[in-house]
């Protein structure tokens, strides 16, 4: 897999119950990660390895569909220390399918 920065290869969404990052190739063209590299279930297993369970979806192909996304949706009755350590390991987890 290419090294990538991983602050260049996503794009945020944020809603009212549900945050999401999606990663791509190219942050500028928004070019997404080849499907073969299968970002998202990388991501996955990473988070899982580590204790987090998440949702993922696989890009949908080349852009303008979207890229590998990463959805995060914690409870609703949730503390600061829960969130950090949520942020935390998806951190990590990027760093090491992504490099750092």
């Amino acid at each position: 897999m290419t090294e990538v920065r991983y602050e260049e290869a996503t794009r945020t969404y944020e809603g009212t119950d549900i945050a999401a990052v999606e990663f791509v190739d190219d942050r500028a063209t928004k070019r997404n990660f080849p499907p073969r590299l299968k970002v998202a279930a990388a991501l996955k297993a990473e988070l899982m390895k580590r204790g987090v369970i998440t949702r993922t979806r696989p890009s949908a192909g080349d852009h303008p569909a979207g890229g590998d996304i990463l959805f995060f949706a914690p409870p609703l009755v949730v503390t600061d220390a829960d969130i950090d350590r949520l942020i935390a390991v998806a951190q990590d987890s990027v760093e090491a399918v992504l490099g750092a």
